[in-house]
């Protein structure tokens, strides 16, 4: 199985057509179904199948897939992370990130990273911190916006000099959205939204025995989808302060839980040398921290 080949079978999984993969390859189309029936072959399974929409994967094939992806993106950060040292410092640094208003803070990083070093880009993956860590872990990220941050013996982490602010995104004209604060018991027969790993873990220190009683209506993994659920009607929605549109002249309003609830973010990545341009935006984040509070941000 070579890698090319696996891209091969990539470029046909996106464009979903054999004809328009082999013009995105630059290849004929018949050398790329060759290359295809020899990875079927190689596999013995059949990973694709002709359809009315064109190509559609088989479920071997799609299992083939996400790890095709995998194994092609590694491949490609090994590329960058053997450039010979002397050339200047490019590449892509791999930042996966929760959804928090920490993220202005690495974005004023990554500005200034790409101000010193052009040839620097970066590519930002969303997902939960049990999805993150594990990428993080298997190197498939460079660097771990890490909401609700742990201590981590094995990991180098920074913490970051902003806290994220527990409430309920609610409708403005909701019994919910026209408090000033919010106990657990003024969650009572109310429909709730909340994160996955919010429900396990971390809203358990605010609500105690209360979140059991709740009416939790839906969950989610990253609160962006969550505000149609409000919109809708079907309830408030537990997230953090600052992620969403909550102007006066707006529809939607954010309520604070009370006594204040607060969390603490950080960035987490390997305790292995970093590759360079993961290493010029770490330093990066600690000018940025320092202009933030003085000289609070440190590294442990």
């Amino acid at each position: 199985m070579e890698l090319r080949t696996l891209e091969y079978f990539l470029a046909v999984a996106r464009e979903g057509n054999i004809s328009n993969a082999a013009k995105a390859l630059h290849i004929t189309q018949p050398t790329l179904s060759r290359q295809l029936s020899s990875l079927e072959k190689e596999f013995g399974r059949e990973l694709y199948t002709r359809g009315p929409k064109g190509i559609e994967l088989t479920d071997q094939g799609s299992i083939l897939c996400r790890y095709a992806e995998s194994i092609v993106e590694l491949a490609h950060k090994a590329e960058e992370d053997m450039l010979p040292s002397e050339r200047s410092i490019g590449g892509t640094v791999h930042i996966g990130a929760g959804e928090s208003q920490a993220m202005a803070l690495i974005a004023q990083a990554m500005d200034e990273v790409r101000r010193t070093y052009p040839a620097v880009d970066f590519a930002i993956h969303s997902g939960t911190t049990a999805e993150l860590k594990d990428g993080l872990v298997r190197g498939f990220y460079d660097v771990m916006l890490e909401c609700e941050m742990r201590e981590h013996a094995k990991m180098n982490a920074m913490r970051l000099p902003v806290t994220d602010v527990w409430g309920a995104l609610a409708l403005r004209d909701s019994a919910v959205g026209r408090l000033e604060g919010i106990a657990p018991s003024d969650l009572a027969g109310q429909g709730i939204i909340v994160s996955r790993q919010a429900l396990a873990g971390t809203l358990r220190d605010w609500a105690g025995d209360a979140l059991d009683r709740m009416d939790v209506v839906a969950t989610f993994n990253l609160p962006s989808n969550g505000r149609y659920l409000v919109r809708q009607g079907m309830g408030c929605m537990l997230t953090y302060e600052g992620l969403f549109d909550t102007s006066e002249d707006g529809d939607l309003r954010f309520v604070p839980f009370a006594p204040r609830f607060e969390a603490h973010q950080g960035l987490v990545w390997r305790s292995s040398m970093p590759n360079k341009q993961t290493q010029a935006f770490l330093d990066a984040m600690e000018r940025v921290c320092a202009r933030h509070v003085g000289d609070d941000a440190g590294i442990s």
